[in-house]
């Protein structure tokens, strides 16, 4: 079915984007517009001047708002009950986020957009800027969500400098805190996890170097590198540099379930959020 467009014949008042080259004309629905935002149920309150020309109908008040075509549009499929646009980006949503606030659009009409803005894809990909985003918009709950996200950054040098101009001192503060923490216990882990493998003759060789490796490691990639199929690697390219083939070392890390658990272990606790 293909999206609704605003030409309906019984519309009752033109909304014209006119921030564009060739200004676009909306039939919408004075109703609809004046329960979801008090700026247009003042505006419908003073009397508006008459289109000379509506091909799809009868003449009716035409308003000019200062909003390109594309950003109306989505506001108007926001509102209107024919289900919410598509959201692909972070972009989408912050424009999204600036017509409503400029139209003072409250409650319930903001939800869906609060809950795309912390969707996993974008909590994955760009934790810090949906942190700014919530803060700046006074999003706690989705704040809080997408702090835990932040810790797995070097935000010193991921924060772009739009996202810092959103979040205040002390929120800025809050998730290079949390960075710092989640580092301090991952290097703790991994110095303190015991670790033994059976079939390796030259344990007391090979684990300080491993750690000293995924030390190493952890300062620079601490937000990727802890996954098992990481640590798997970095266990092989050891045991090669020191004794040439893991052949040679007596054990296959694929099938030693203590480096096994251990290494389980390791990813699990330092990927997570908390």
């Amino acid at each position: 079915m293909s999206p609704y467009q605003f030409t309906a014949d019984d519309a009752d008042i033109i909304l014209r984007a006119s921030r564009c080259n060739v200004p676009r004309e909306f039939r919408v629905h004075k109703t609809i517009l004046s329960i979801t935002s008090p700026v247009f149920k003042d505006m419908f309150d003073v009397p508006q001047p008459v289109s000379s020309e509506t091909p799809a109908g009868p003449t009716v008040p035409v308003i000019d708002v200062d909003d390109t075509p594309e950003d109306l549009e989505n506001f108007l499929r926001m509102i209107y009950p024919f289900g919410f646009p598509a959201m692909p980006t972070l972009d989408a949503i912050s424009h999204a986020l600036i017509i409503f606030d400029k139209y003072q659009v409250q409650g319930g009409s903001l939800q869906p957009l609060r809950s795309l803005l912390v969707s996993p894809k974008f909590l994955n990909d760009d934790p810090i800027r949906v942190y700014s985003l919530a803060c700046g918009w006074g999003f706690k709950e989705e704040a809080d969500l997408a702090a835990s996200y932040t810790s797995s950054l070097d935000v010193l040098t991921c924060a772009r400098a739009e996202d810092i101009q959103r979040m205040s001192g002390m929120e800025y503060h809050r998730i290079l805190t949390l960075g710092m923490e989640r580092r301090s216990k991952g290097r703790e882990h991994i110095l303190n996890a015991p670790v033994t493998c059976a079939g390796c003759p030259n344990y007391k060789k090979f684990y300080p170097a491993f750690r000293d490796r995924l030390l190493e490691d952890f300062g620079v990639h601490y937000r990727t590198f802890y996954d098992y199929g990481g640590c798997t690697i970095r266990c092989f390219e050891i045991a090669m540099e020191m004794e040439g083939t893991v052949v040679e070392l007596g054990c296959d890390v694929r099938r030693d379930s203590h480096l096994g658990m251990f290494i389980r272990a390791l990813a699990e606790k330092l990927s997570s959020h908390s």
